[in-house]
């Protein structure tokens, strides 16, 4: 059960990081003129936007399903599992 707590994001950080999942995002996609990467693999990479700076890889890749459960994003079509 203790695992399960620390497992979880406080709502408004979930929030946070989805808002800044969307940003980077687009971000990349406007300056490279290519598609919307997955914002968690930007994470560590050259292309980070700063609007990533603020959040662990955990709470984008939380953001990020988030956003998919909603339906704002779809999972990347790559034939790497994450």
């Amino acid at each position: 059960m203790r695992r399960q707590q620390q497992e979880q994001i406080d709502p408004d950080r979930l929030w946070q990081a989805a808002e800044a999942a969307i940003a980077a995002a687009l971000d990349v996609a406007s300056h490279t003129g290519g598609p919307m990467p997955y914002p968690v693999d930007l994470m560590g990479s050259p292309l980070q936007p700063d609007c990533l700076a603020e959040f662990t890889r955990w709470e984008i890749e939380q953001g990020c399903e988030f956003l998919i459960r909603m339906g704002f994003m779809e999972f990347p079509k790559t034939g790497k599992t994450r």
